[in-house]
């Protein structure tokens, strides 16, 4: 039987997948921070639900609507590990992606990314900055 907090984690990767970004976002709690480490467009703390959104938004329209595969994903009492692949499907590069989330009373209190190439990443999400320009 598999961990609650998998089976949180598993259906916040389904609506987003779903594109149900209302949705998912109710999985957080109202005062959640979403840390992107790092340089680029997408760097920062995002704080609470709408700031989440708003991130998640421009993450859309700078990738042109990435699609995340997930590869794993282990959670325990505290704690959920999701490994995705980023990219395009077949176009563009692709590269891994972590997301550590920290699991409170049954919401997500926090979330952090963390990118396998900086690199391929910053390039991915610029080059949709400069265009949206």
């Amino acid at each position: 039987m598999p961990h609650p907090n998998e089976g949180l984690i598993r259906e916040l990767f389904s609506l987003f997948s779903r594109g149900d970004r209302e949705g998912a976002v109710t999985l957080f709690a109202e005062d959640a921070v979403f840390r992107y480490v790092g340089p680029g467009p997408l760097h920062g703390e995002h704080r609470g639900r709408g700031g989440i959104l708003d991130f998640w938004a421009q993450q859309d329209r700078l990738s042109g609507g990435v699609r995340p595969e997930l590869l794993d994903l282990v959670a325990s009492d505290r704690c959920a590990f999701l490994l995705v692949r980023m990219g395009h499907e077949g176009k563009g590069p692709s590269w891994l992606r972590l997301v550590v989330y920290e699991i409170a009373d049954g919401q997500i209190a926090e979330a952090r990314v963390f990118e396998e190439d900086l690199f391929v990443t910053q390039a991915f999400f610029w080059q949709g900055a400069e265009a949206s320009e």
